[in-house]
């Protein structure tokens, strides 16, 4: 099993998020996995060790644009919590 595979099938058993919402979840991860083997080969051709500081340092700005656009999708759940919480209170 695959780390996505994985990951998706954690997230179903949780039960938090809709399985449209855990599908684009994995798929950005996925993209994010392929952007830094991508980015190690460019580092490769570009005369950097394809897993030195330049490839962490590119990897972690992709990382951090996955991340803004993972926690779109999860913003939608912690409105729904807020509202469960002022419902409650």
């Amino acid at each position: 099993m695959t780390r996505a595979e994985r990951t998706k099938s954690d997230m179903v058993a949780a039960g938090v998020y809709s399985v449209e919402d855990i599908e684009e979840i994995c798929r950005l991860e996925s993209e994010y996995e392929e952007e830094c083997e991508e980015i190690a080969i460019q580092c490769a051709d570009e005369g950097y060790p394809s897993h030195g500081a330049n490839y962490e340092l590119r990897c972690e700005n992709a990382r951090r644009y996955y991340d803004e656009q993972i926690d779109i999708v999860a913003s939608k759940y912690e409105k729904t919590e807020d509202r469960g919480r002022e419902d409650a209170g």
